[in-house]
């Protein structure tokens, strides 16, 4: 990096510490009363919806109460929302609020179908505001990111959606302020260019060049942990191709159909990827990435040991959990070693899980456990999400809250697959090759495999054990459906899915559960269930251990 560079990377540092010292100086003034602000937010909010086919449907106006608007709105989920987003996106009309929509973005839901989220400029800035406080914490917490450029993964889509959607989809920079586009345009290790690539591989394979000639990164942003872990492996199993790109400033085979952005070049690190022996160690990340002051990544329920895992190859640098930041709203950001409720955002209530009563930010108490319900600048009203989260304490009066889990679903790595989808696929293969599904399995890495898999534990015979490979085959089309897990097997976070087939599911389901300490008689077949390896009977473990056996063997 040249000193010209490097000047101008100090410059936008110190621009964006002095602008979000002054957001995180207006949220903590803001926390010493957060029911009138979040009064204000649904003022200003209702405004936005009123002269919808929403606001006429519910029977709103912009002079009702909060405790009004609680009476005359459901909690709702995306299915309620549907109809209207479909016609809002294929008409124009103003459905759920009058503000135009920037964009889409795609994620999933309870099945495999895809919801599709309105991003309006109102709801964008809302999500702003928790930017400027997490990002000022992070500049006074650790202030080593000062130092270089930054890697924020941000949105990424499954291959055969690329073709579907506009370019923008992609285009994080286009949600942000002018400023923030600005810093990040100058600040970025990887340009947004990569993120146009026609397939995730070459997305993949691009952003592994430019981190690799990036040895002045500062500061990298992930939500998973497993998504920094396949990086590594990207540059372990292709460093060759890589330390060609590098020397000679030109894409390679098979990644030489990228077109948007232009390939890095740095001589010396394709010097190193030339002599390094692949073995992914603390010594060799800290080699390319010796100013690396911080990774920021999720850090609790299945990411914790992932985390864990994480930190250990990257003991130079300082590591933050993230809040959790859904594509339908912000709910927690980071401040130290809290997570407040980012309440200058949206309004929020939330479910008492324990009574559930449905209380509002300002009635949380400490170690309620919670559900969150948003409504947004985008006309989303009293969304509910299916997050668990647990009151920790507060800032001034802003309660701050931790994700313990998701509430009826799996998410290892950011599949989120569901209960709903576990029913799908134990109906669509029973009676196939003779077998009896029982329920999905979401396994974490262990010895004998290094990603989490998902198996389906069946009832079979001889027959069913012979197409075994062929019936995984089919298993893994059939996840693959859901928006998540694709995308999620596309960037290497998840191994391919296993059909378990056993003389006798059941038994070994129930004897699972009675070793866990439930009464027989009360034990219900549940369709997904995460087991962790310590929990794995002889016989499924044995099987996973050949199966992988013979898939290295193949």
């Amino acid at each position: 990096m040249s000193a010209l560079n490097k000047l101008a990377t100090s410059i936008l540092h110190f621009a964006s510490a002095t602008l979000t010292s002054q957001g995180a100086k207006k949220f903590v003034d803001a926390s010493h009363d957060i029911e009138a602000q979040q009064r204000a937010i649904l003022k200003n909010t209702l405004a936005m919806v009123v002269g919808t086919e929403s606001a006429r449907k519910h029977g709103l106006t912009t002079s009702m109460s909060v405790e009004e608007f609680r009476e005359q709105v459901p909690i709702t989920d995306y299915d309620y929302w549907h109809d209207m987003i479909v016609e809002q996106q294929q008409s124009g009309k103003p459905m759920l609020t009058t503000s135009s929509c920037d964009r889409y973005q795609p994620t999933s839901g309870s099945t495999s179908k895809i919801k599709w989220i309105p991003y309006t400029r109102p709801f964008l800035d809302q999500a702003d505001q928790a930017i400027s406080p997490w990002m000022s914490d992070l500049y006074s917490s650790f202030p080593g990111i000062k130092k270089g450029r930054h890697y924020w993964s941000l949105s990424w889509v499954p291959s055969d959606l690329r073709n579907a959607v506009s370019e923008s989809i992609n285009d994080d920079l286009q949600l942000l302020p002018w400023w923030k586009r600005l810093f990040m345009a100058g600040t970025m290790a990887v340009p947004e260019g990569v993120s146009l690539a026609e397939s995730s591989d070459e997305s993949f394979f691009a952003t592994s060049c430019y981190l690799v000639a990036c040895t002045d990164l500062s500061f990298m942003s992930v939500w998973s942990p497993t998504f920094a872990m396949s990086l590594l492996q990207m540059m372990q199993e292709h460093r060759e191709k890589i330390a060609e790109v590098l020397e000679t400033g030109r894409w390679v085979a098979p990644f030489d159909s990228l077109k948007n952005v232009e390939p890095p070049k740095n001589a010396k690190a394709a010097a190193y990827m030339r002599q390094w022996d692949g073995e992914i160690t603390p010594a060799f990340t800290k080699a390319i990435w010796p100013d690396l002051a911080l990774i920021s990544s999720w850090d609790t329920s299945s990411s914790k040991g992932w985390a864990e895992k994480l930190q250990a190859i990257f003991p130079h640098s300082g590591f933050q959990g993230k809040g959790l930041f859904a594509t339908e709203g912000v709910v927690t950001f980071p401040m130290g070693d809290l997570y407040p409720l980012a309440f200058t955002s949206h309004f929020y209530e939330f479910e008492d899980l324990d009574t559930n009563e449905i209380l509002f930010s300002w009635e949380l108490k400490e170690n309620m456990r919670v559900r969150p319900i948003l409504t947004t600048g985008n006309g989303l009203l009293r969304y509910s999400t299916k997050d668990m989260l647990l009151v920790t304490g507060f800032i001034n009066q802003c309660p701050c809250l931790r994700f313990i889990s998701r509430i009826d679903g799996v998410d290892m790595v950011g599949e989120k697959l569901s209960p709903d989808s576990a029913v799908k696929l134990i109906d669509h293969f029973s009676g196939v090759a003779g077998m009896s599904p029982v329920t999905l399995l979401a396994l974490p890495s262990s010895e004998e495999r290094n990603k989490p898999v998902y198996a389906l534990l069946c009832n079979g015979g001889d027959d069913a054990v012979q197409q075994r490979n062929e019936l995984s085959r089919q298993l893994e089309d059939q996840l693959c459906q859901h928006f998540h897990y694709k995308l999620a097997r596309e960037l290497g976070q998840l191994g391919h899915a296993e059909m378990l087939v056993v003389p006798d599911a059941m038994e070994v389901y129930t004897s699972h559960k009675i070793a866990g300490g439930m009464v027989a008689g009360n034990i219900k077949i549940e369709p997904l269930v995460l087991w962790q390896n310590n929990q794995l009977p002889d016989i499924i473990r044995s099987t996973l251990k050949n199966s992988s056996a013979a898939e290295a063997g193949a």
